[in-house]
């Protein structure tokens, strides 16, 4: 297990010699320790991204020879999946099943834009008979990149990719509460011969590491994935230098529920949405029902029978569903919305406390009925298994209710009638929107968020465009 900084394709020893203890959500054992990157590493780390990206060896390396290299690192992901998977579920508290999808999404990730580095195509824009016009997509330079804890490689693996095809070089900055996975794509990069400097990875905690690298002056883009009070302090610390910022940000997602859906698809729907994904703590989950008073009886029925029996336990159990929180804070934090839910006059179903297992930071799956839309466990994001069930009369009035939060990243509907949900998605405001199932995804699809959500877009061809800058050059003709 490698627990060094990689900079300049090799793993160094830290001067500072500080450590960042690694502990397990599920009985908060000890997994491991990584080495803090402080000034001497921050400032290695931007110097060999500059001098990689200042030798033009992304922008004029071959593209076949690019693909290549991408359709190796996607290859040796898979090499590493059961070891990897093992050690992301210790130190990220989910089940192993979802840490090895989290492996094969990100070769997939790999795969998929290893088939677009030969496929970005310079415009010809016309515009008289003596003058010559192109648009050419060029890399920003250096992107530093800030991966969030709930799903470190498969973002780590967004990101990265689509800065390769575009050609920036990469300063990574994994989340201080499970680096440990990260370190793996060191691994890679070394054995597939990555040219030196053209990513580093180096480990800190946010307030240190992660602020110092923003404010460094070699950044000429952030990429962060987290919490909108976290981008708003970033945006303020890039304001001054212009500094282009791609955010992914939360989520309050809901999913409106039609007098006419298939209620058994959205029970199922909805515990895959919210309960069994790294216990909700994702960005997109399903965190509220907008659902007719029509179907409600029978949805809230099933829904809740499915939910009690759902298994609580550590990700290493395969009969584990709902897995813990990644921290005794969370834990709290969740708790504290739970009981903001029951003084508010909402009706608690099911949950709302936590669970004893060993030492674990484990939750109940909560349910909460007749929830007034405008309230704090309706608008804010919770981020840990808890769904909250709000009732609606017309279809304006299921938008306004699924438009009122400040987030707009993802949202849902559940209805057979594709002309109802045709005038629903075009009124939603949001990145991504699903029809009569969730998580309907692929990596060749873009998303990404609208309001306090973010802006920029991740997957598909699109996401290329978050990652580069247009370029337009003109030409005047001459006769000699």
């Amino acid at each position: 297990m490698e627990t060094r900084n990689y900079i300049n394709g090799r793993f160094i020893d830290s001067s500072s010699k500080r450590k960042l203890h690694v502990i397990n959500p599920a009985n908060q054992s000890k997994v491991g320790f990584v080495d803090e990157a402080l000034d001497e590493e921050i400032d290695l780390a931007f110097d060999a991204a500059s001098k990689a990206f200042k030798s033009r060896v992304l922008q004029d390396m071959d593209a076949v020879v690019k693909s290549n290299l991408m359709r190796l690192i996607a290859s040796k992901l898979r090499e590493y999946k059961t070891y990897g998977s093992k050690l992301l579920s210790k130190e990220n508290g989910k089940s192993i099943e979802q840490c090895a999808g989290e492996f094969e999404g990100a070769a997939a990730i790999f795969d998929y834009y290893a088939g677009l580095t030969d496929k970005i195509e310079n415009k010809l824009i016309p515009s008289g008979r003596d003058t010559f016009n192109c648009v050419v997509l060029e890399p920003y330079g250096v992107s530093l990149q800030i991966i969030p804890w709930n799903y470190p490689i498969s973002l780590f693996a967004r990101s990265v990719a689509a800065s390769l095809v575009v050609g920036n070089t990469v300063v990574v900055k994994p989340p201080e509460l499970c680096p440990l996975s990260s370190s793996i794509f060191g691994l890679i990069f070394n054995d597939v011969k990555i040219p030196n400097g053209v990513v580093n990875i180096i480990h800190g905690y946010g307030e240190s590491t992660g602020r110092k690298a923003v404010l460094h002056g070699a950044v000429n883009q952030v990429v962060f994935t987290g919490s909108t009070e976290v981008a708003s302090e970033i945006l303020k610390a890039t304001a001054d230098r212009i500094i282009p910022c791609h955010l992914e940000l939360g989520g309050k997602s809901a999913a409106i529920i039609y007098p006419d859906a298939n209620v058994d698809k959205a029970v199922d729907s909805t515990v895959k949405g919210i309960f069994e994904p790294n216990a909700g703590q994702i960005c997109v989950g399903m965190s509220r029902i907008i659902i007719h008073p029509k179907i409600k009886d029978e949805y809230v029925s099933q829904l809740k029978k499915k939910t009690e029996v759902l298994k609580v336990g550590p990700g290493n159990q395969p009969e584990s569903r709902v897995t813990p929180l990644i921290s005794k804070e969370q834990v709290d934090r969740v708790s504290n919305y739970c009981k903001i839910g029951k003084q508010s006059g909402a009706s608690l179903l099911t949950g709302g406390e936590k669970i004893e297992i060993g030492k674990g930071n484990y939750f109940k799956p909560t349910i909460f009925d007749n929830v007034d839309y405008l309230s704090t466990i309706a608008q804010e994001e919770i981020f840990g298994p808890v769904l909250t069930i709000i009732d609606f009369e017309t279809d304006e009035e299921a938008i306004e209710i699924v438009n009122s939060t400040d987030y707009g990243l993802a949202a849902g509907l559940f209805t057979s009638n594709d002309e109802k949900a045709k005038w629903t998605a075009e009124r939603i405001e949001a990145g991504i929107i699903w029809h009569n199932d969730w998580f309907v995804d692929g990596v060749n699809l873009p998303g990404g968020g609208y309001k306090k959500s973010g802006y920029g877009r991740d997957g598909g061809m699109e996401s290329l465009f978050s990652y580069g800058q247009t370029k337009r050059i003109s030409k005047r003709l001459y006769q000699e």
